[in-house]
């Protein structure tokens, strides 16, 4: 009887606790520490913008883009018009959330990509986010990769077994 109580309470203790995974089509991805982004090639900033908007690997208006679908704001301080030139940004930190977007039951779930880089001081982060229902949930580093197409490229810190 003793026996079975442990393996049962082992059982739930491991199953409440977060698993974690290598795989960046895993939704238990975590983009590891010292990883890095890159920018591929220019990236062009409107006037009167913050920002430049890439969904399905080109860069749309902010008024064009489909909230079904992941976009991502590449954002910084500094208003357009201007052309960032490529670059590699450190990681600092990703923070994945949601929130209620359109009425009770369609919520944005998003994960920011907070960067940094010596030479474009101002970039703040990559913002990727995209709507659903409760259902849908949130959506793989992968997916990322996939909606920044050739702009951008992740390079992950190996992590320690």
């Amino acid at each position: 009887m003793k026996l079975t109580f442990i393996a049962i309470t082992t059982f739930f203790l491991t199953a409440c606790m977060p698993f974690k995974s290598d795989d960046p089509n895993s939704l238990a991805f975590d983009i590891p520490p010292g990883s890095t982004l890159s920018l591929n090639k220019k990236l062009d900033i409107d006037s009167g913008n913050t920002h430049v908007v890439i969904q399905n690997a080109k860069v749309v208006r902010e008024k064009d883009k489909n909230l079904y679908r992941v976009s991502c704001r590449f954002e910084m301080k500094a208003f357009g018009p201007r052309t960032i030139e490529p670059d590699t940004f450190n990681i600092l930190r990703t923070e994945d959330g949601q929130e209620q977007a359109s009425g009770p039951t369609i919520l944005r779930y998003s994960t920011e990509i907070y960067l940094y880089s010596d030479h474009n001081a101002d970039i703040i982060k990559l913002d990727c986010s995209t709507w659903g229902d409760r259902l849908d949930g949130s959506f793989p580093v992968s997916e990322i990769q996939k909606t920044l197409g050739d702009y951008f490229s992740f390079s992950f810190a190996q992590t320690p077994h």
